[in-house]
């Protein structure tokens, strides 16, 4: 399954259809590309650049302008408004 959906209210990225199963909400909108993204836990913030199977890679700037590529599981991830 190549699509990842967020909350409208927690903003936490999940694998699925129906409503959120962090807080139940029945909001939910579809992460597309180049979403701005936040890593759950950490300071690390990056734009999703391809999903596939329920993980998203995320290209990442840190402060001295070099870019990574990394991926990150779904349950890992908040969309960032």
């Amino acid at each position: 399954m190549n699509k990842l959906n967020y909350c409208l209210e927690c903003r936490r990225v999940f694998d699925g259809e129906g409503s959120c199963p962090y807080c139940k909400s029945e909001f939910i909108k579809e992460l597309s590309k180049n979403s701005p993204v936040n890593v759950l836990g950490s300071k690390v913030k990056g734009r999703i650049l391809k999903i596939e199977n329920g993980k998203a890679r995320l290209l990442i700037v840190d402060e001295s302008r070099q870019k990574y590529i990394k991926e990150y599981e779904a349950n890992k991830l908040r969309k960032i408004l």
